[in-house]
């Protein structure tokens, strides 16, 4: 029986288009499997599929904050990571912008268009919950009405009255997609340049709290990626350390070494090691 690969749905997403990327450049085969929201994605993942991919950081609306805390209170792990060019246009049901009365955009796609959507009042912005509705709603040919959608729906040969090919706020937006599974990375392959991601949480809250855990990073020259703090949730001023960091937990000695000290004072998850897969990439 094929594995399966969980997807964020319905078909025609970014993630449906990441997800294909990446398993085109590692040769796996795999049926793709929708879910209509990224809890439902999570759980996919935790019952009956072997992978799942997921967006976590675009260029111009950063972190997904809601995949962090889902991270964090699963036990998936990051294996992978691939990166996913991001444009979208602009098409109506009428050749005057003018007339335009609805503008359907999703939540996160609104945030990476707004230059072009200034134009239209806060009534006009009707939003979705996914690229796909967007595309679904203008195609209904309603007049008046029109959509941001992802670039790569135009190669379908929708023809509508207006077309506006590039709305994005800038030419390089690129969006960073996790591959998430139930194991950590096993590859024995190190010739990429690994990150592992891991969260750190201590319920005392005390002052040079973070300082102290980068000091130990710093003391054995381990270079960090990125840091984000995510509210715990249980009371304001409490918060839970996301943290990259270069190299791999599974197999380079020093990151085990640090985390081993770090693990002596604060509550430590490991949220997996793992690499960036391009397009020429190949099979460990």
């Amino acid at each position: 029986m094929m594995d399966k690969i969980a997807v964020l749905g319905p078909q025609g997403t970014f993630t449906e288009r990441a997800t294909k990327m990446y398993l085109n450049a590692l040769g796996i085969d795999a049926e793709l499997a929708y879910f209509m929201s990224m809890r439902k994605t999570f759980k996919g993942v935790e019952t009956d599929c072997k992978y799942g991919v997921i967006p976590i950081e675009n260029t111009l609306d950063g972190f997904v904050q809601i995949i962090l805390d889902l991270l964090d209170n699963s036990d998936l792990k990051v294996i992978h990571e691939i990166v996913l060019p991001i444009q979208f246009a602009f098409v109506a049901n009428t050749k005057d912008i003018e007339n335009i009365k609805k503008v359907y955009v999703q939540f996160k796609s609104e945030n990476q268009c707004l230059d072009y959507l200034e134009q239209f009042s806060e009534g006009h912005i009707i939003t979705t919950a996914s690229n796909s509705q967007s595309f679904e709603q203008v195609k209904k040919g309603i007049s008046d009405e029109g959509a941001i959608i992802p670039i790569h729906l135009l190669e379908k040969n929708h023809s509508f009255p207006l077309i506006v090919p590039t709305v994005t706020d800038s030419k390089d937006n690129e969006t960073r997609f996790l591959i998430v599974s139930k194991e950590l990375n096993s590859e024995v392959d190190q010739n990429h340049p690994w990150k592992t991601l891991f969260v750190i949480r201590d319920d005392a809250d005390r002052s040079g709290l973070l300082r102290d855990i980068l000091n130990e990073f710093s003391k054995d020259g381990i270079n960090l990626k990125s840091i984000i703090s995510r509210p715990t949730k249980r009371g304001l001023g409490n918060y839970n350390f996301f943290i990259d960091i270069e190299g791999c937990y599974q197999k380079d000695e020093k990151v085990r070494a640090t985390v081993s000290r770090i693990l002596d004072h604060y509550h430590i998850k490991i949220l997996g090691s793992y690499y960036r897969v391009t397009s020429n990439a190949k099979k460990s």
